[in-house]
């Protein structure tokens, strides 16, 4: 068990550098482009992204989940796997490209049509990233992943600043995304296919089509419900208040993704175990829920308590609008990150109906909570909408984890979460400096973690023995 915390913790640093890296560069564009362009320009890009990626989910259809699932359990599929993978995101690029293609002339003009022309190959980008990174997550090997999808990013931003220099528009935005990522990712494909080798059979292409659907149906469900709402703010409200949302968002944006990550470092480890150990799936699957949980709710209590400090800092006094709207959305942080680590509990254990009926639950009610706030009241309207499918979500999830196996998830989830409620509304009555607030209550909610078991002293301790002794 320790040698498999110390190759966890070795994953975990370098996709946490290279994913930090990303996330600020990544962040920096973002803030850049809606301080230059304005909040309906800002609008334009966020809606066409969320399109874009939807492509990408569509172009993967799982087969990189799947990927890092089967090469965990048997390295020899690992090529035939990439191989598959590669050749379904090409095919159904095409085929979307041309729809969209086919659509944009159809409703000409429109900026979000237009400008999704230009961004929608990034999405292909992003989809043959997934496949390569499946290969060295199988081999938990993820600090060439964290170097390549470190340095996409610094690319794409390296370009912006060139276009930049003679004055900025939004197709110029489109371009920065679209060549920085395949000139990364191009070099990233050459150097895997010489050192990995790949295997394209029509057999091999439909057994990873039969088999990672479900995984692809959790993604595109996932999305949907994740960015519905800047859809439904863009066709209901207009495009500042989907721009001003997005400011908003994009912190919560940036935790989800640092969970995703947690995440894939757990990923193989977990789908190892429990083809293996059900003792050491224990463990593991309760270290992840835990970690997830705890972190979730210490950047919710930060996102409430400096929602206006940040703001200001990042996108500047023309999105103060946005505040309020991100100290509802500190609650979503917490509940995302929940289901980030029970989902992967649910697919390991072979359980991914489950996982994929409770998106589709909390989508339609998330996407019948945003018809029925946004006309009311707009942004703040998509927020509450957010919040409330969030918990369903976690909720769903944890309810079937628990089902399965005797996780303490009431003492995981459940109490921590009324903790962290209850430290942020004394603050909150207090009157205490938002700085102030935050570090003393993030004081209180860890001490009072401890007492009350959610994470045991002996724990800390093994986990600290496993990380400084070497293997």
């Amino acid at each position: 068990m320790k040698s498999q915390v110390q190759r966890l913790a070795g994953n975990a640093v370098a996709l946490g550098v290279g994913g930090a890296v990303a996330q600020l560069a990544f962040t920096l564009l973002e803030v850049l482009v809606a301080r230059e362009l304005g909040a309906e320009a800002y609008g334009v890009f966020v809606t066409a992204y969320v399109w874009t990626v939807l492509g990408m989910y569509l172009m993967d259809f799982g087969t990189s989940l799947y990927g890092v699932q089967e090469g965990s359990r048997n390295r020899s599929r690992i090529p035939g796997l990439l191989g598959a993978g590669l050749v379904i995101s090409l095919v159904v690029f095409f085929t979307l490209y041309c729809i969209l293609a086919v659509v944009a002339m159809a409703f000409s003009p429109n900026p979000v049509l237009g400008f999704l022309l230009i961004l929608f190959p990034y999405g292909l980008i992003l989809a043959v990233q997934n496949d390569l990174a499946a290969v060295y997550s199988s081999h938990q090997t993820m600090r060439v992943n964290a170097w390549y999808q470190g340095v996409v990013p610094l690319a794409i931003l390296s370009l912006y600043f060139a276009f930049a220099a003679d004055g900025l528009t939004l197709p110029d935005v489109g371009f920065t995304y679209v060549i920085g990522g395949a000139v990364v990712t191009g070099v990233w494909t050459i150097f895997t296919l010489r050192r990995i080798g790949s295997r394209v059979t029509l057999e091999g292409i439909r057994s990873t089509i039969r088999s990672s659907y479900q995984y692809g149906l959790t993604g595109i469900l996932g999305h949907v419900y994740f960015k519905a709402d800047i859809v439904m703010l863009t066709a209901l409200a207009g495009l500042r208040e989907a721009g001003i949302y997005a400011a908003a968002f994009k912190l919560v944006e940036l935790v989800f993704k640092v969970a995703v990550l947690v995440g894939r470092v757990f990923a193989p480890a977990v789908f190892k175990a429990h083809h293996e150990s059900s003792e050491e799936f224990g463990k593991l699957a309760g270290m992840l829920v835990r970690l997830l949980s705890l972190a979730g709710l210490v950047a919710g209590i930060s996102v409430v308590l400096l929602a206006d400090d940040l703001i200001l800092l990042l996108f500047g006094e023309r999105y103060a609008a946005s505040a309020p709207i991100l100290r509802i959305l500190g609650g979503v942080i917490a509940a995302k990150c929940m289901s980030v680590a029970l989902q992967l509990l649910l697919s390991s254990a072979d359980l991914h109906f489950r996982r994929v009926a409770n998106m589709g639950i909390a989508l339609t009610v998330h996407i019948a909570a945003n018809a029925f706030l946004i006309p009311r009241l707009g942004a703040e309207g998509a927020a509450w909408a957010a919040l409330l499918s969030s918990i369903l979500l976690a909720v769903l999830n944890a309810w079937s984890s628990a089902s399965q196996r005797s996780f303490r998830l009431l003492r995981w989830l459940l109490l921590p979460s009324c903790m962290a409620a209850a430290i942020v509304a004394v603050a909150v009555w207090l009157g205490m400096s938002p700085v102030a607030g935050t570090v003393v209550s993030i004081a209180v909610f860890a001490v009072g973690v401890l007492l009350a078991g959610v994470v045991k002293r002996s724990e800390i301790d093994f986990l600290f023995r496993s990380l400084v002794t070497k293997r």
